[in-house]
């Protein structure tokens, strides 16, 4: 019983977690997606300095694929 009990809570708090890392990508007009880098940098370093490296581990992850989203975009197919 502690165990599952722990285990939902381990869920709650991550996902409570990716609801409060804003600054994720956010859908603009035109259905691209954008990314505050810094915005996301200094999030993850605030995480940091209060103990919570998972949840900060997670921002910087995010914002690793927000960078190899925009290394990675070759534009349009008809080019």
């Amino acid at each position: 019983m502690i165990r599952r009990a722990s285990t939902l809570t381990l869920a709650v708090a991550l996902s409570g977690a990716a609801l409060l890392a804003g600054g994720a990508p956010a859908t603009a007009a035109g259905g691209t997606v954008t990314c505050d880098v810094a915005a996301m940098s200094v999030r993850a370093a605030h995480l940091r300095a209060q103990g919570r490296y998972a949840e900060a581990q997670a921002v910087e992850q995010r914002i690793r694929a927000c960078e190899d989203a925009e290394n990675d975009n070759s534009g349009p197919l008809w080019h």
